[in-house]
């Protein structure tokens, strides 16, 4: 047994010998065949990174698959003289989750971006900052890291006390190495008492990210009814308790969804398109009026993951089927010396696999850099989507960059397509008599 182990070691020690010095002897074969099939597997990778932060469990936002997402509303005035769109009410959003037992906490926050200005107090100058505005319900939903301080609580949210969340980037700015918990930090020319020093989260994780963060309920107007009944400035995260049912929870506040319909006729009625949704689901909300089309969503991430792996990958089959073509005559020599069959298809898979694991780590390397370089391109639609930090400057969360699982995937669909494409014209050379494989040139 050792020993037929140790002959298997030297045989693919032999393989990959001669598949390398194969490589340096076709040198623009073998540089378009690695750089088209990293050019495949980087693509891949790209789209599978974007898609990771859209839906993976990433700091702080790591409860996403317990996550019920509730953004807008529609009223419909009975007359059909109008018809608005808009984000909630704070009175609906309370009244719909009010005593549920499956929900852990309702992260409820103001759906459109704040930017401003802070004004330190030991410069004539103002620092721009991006500020959420949150219930206090917020710090339970999402797992923020507490360098120091804590969160407010309750108590400070209902009496709309100005005291403030701030990140570890903005306390330095302010304080320098000076404790910020306890100190004010004026936001828009009002104090407000620092309770708290968090780690920042990442620009790229949506409604968690902000420079501050302080209770809505500071601003006097804050529970103000608009026009339309159910519609408002705020927008809700719901975390369901473990192990409890989230359709269990839609199909409550669903009900309570109906009753205030009913209350609201024969005026008008509101229509929550389905919401609140599971976290993945919310994702794929494009528009305020309008529930989401998952199932055309879904066929068209597959299709372009397809495209970006078949096209190159096809078109480099094509290349491997020729350079095999050409070499008839060598593996028609080498089996008129005696070489089995065995031996041919397993130097030919070696030649495969050597050429797909290089492909791969370029392209590897080829998505990081991809990613990283057109970063602010990829993940917001718009430069205004971010105005108060620098897109260069901007991390993507830790674990993003690399999905083993999309990774292999898309190395072994393009190593099956390239095998095959050798592994083919390989067989009918094996399968034809030597002579006429000696004949063909």
């Amino acid at each position: 047994m050792c020993h037929k182990g140790n002959g298997n070691k030297e045989m693919i020690g032999l393989y990959m010998k001669q598949a390398w010095a194969l490589i340096k002897q076709e040198r623009l074969f073998s540089m378009v065949y690695i750089v088209g099939t990293g050019l495949a597997i980087s693509l891949v990778m790209v789209l599978s990174i974007v898609l990771y932060v859209k839906f993976a469990p990433l700091y702080p936002d790591m409860n996403r698959g317990r996550e019920l997402v509730w953004e807008y509303g529609v009223y419909k005035k009975a007359d059909g003289d109008g018809i608005s769109s808009s984000s909630l009410s704070y009175a609906l959003l309370e009244r719909a989750y009010e005593g549920i037992e499956e929900v852990e906490a309702v992260a409820i926050y103001e759906s459109f971006d704040h930017e401003d200005f802070v004004q330190p107090a030991d410069r004539p100058t103002q620092l721009p900052v991006t500020v959420q505005k949150t219930n206090a319900g917020y710090w339970r939903v999402y797992a923020f890291r507490f360098l120091s301080g804590k969160p407010f609580g309750e108590e400070a949210f209902q009496s709309g006390l100005p005291v403030a969340v701030i990140t570890e980037r903005l306390a330095r700015q302010l304080f320098g190495t000076e404790p910020a918990v306890g100190q004010e930090v004026k936001l828009h020319f009002k104090a407000y008492r620092v309770v708290g020093v968090v780690e920042a989260a990442s620009p790229f994780m949506g409604n968690c990210y902000a420079d501050i963060y302080v209770p809505f309920t500071v601003d006097p107007e804050w529970n103000r009814v608009w026009n339309q009944s159910g519609l408002g400035p705020y927008a809700s995260v719901a975390l369901v308790k473990e192990g409890a049912s989230t359709e269990a929870v839609r199909k409550k506040v669903a009900e309570r969804i109906a009753q205030f319909n009913r209350e609201l006729q024969p005026e008008g009625s509101f229509d929550a398109l389905g919401a609140p949704d599971p976290f993945w689901v919310s994702s794929f909300r494009k528009y305020s009026n309008q529930a989401p089309e998952v199932g055309p969503e879904l066929m068209r991430y597959g299709l372009i993951f397809l495209l970006l792996l078949l096209i190159p990958a096809v078109s480099l089959s094509g290349m491997a089927d020729s350079r095999m073509n050409r070499r008839m005559a060598e593996l028609g020599v080498r089996r008129a010396f005696g070489a089995p069959r065995t031996t041919l298809f397993g130097q030919i898979l070696t030649e495969n696999l050597l050429y797909t694991l290089l492909g791969g780590a370029l392209g590897l390397l080829v998505s990081f850099g991809l990613v990283q370089l057109v970063r602010g391109w990829i993940f917001f639609s718009s430069p205004m989507d971010v105005t108060t930090t620098e897109v260069s400057a901007m991390a993507l969360p830790t674990g993003s960059l690399l999905n083993p699982w999309v990774f292999l995937i898309a190395l072994a669909v393009c190593f099956v397509l390239n095998l095959l494409s050798a592994m083919i014209p390989a067989w009918r050379a094996a399968r034809r008599p030597i002579v006429e494989s000696l004949n063909l040139k």
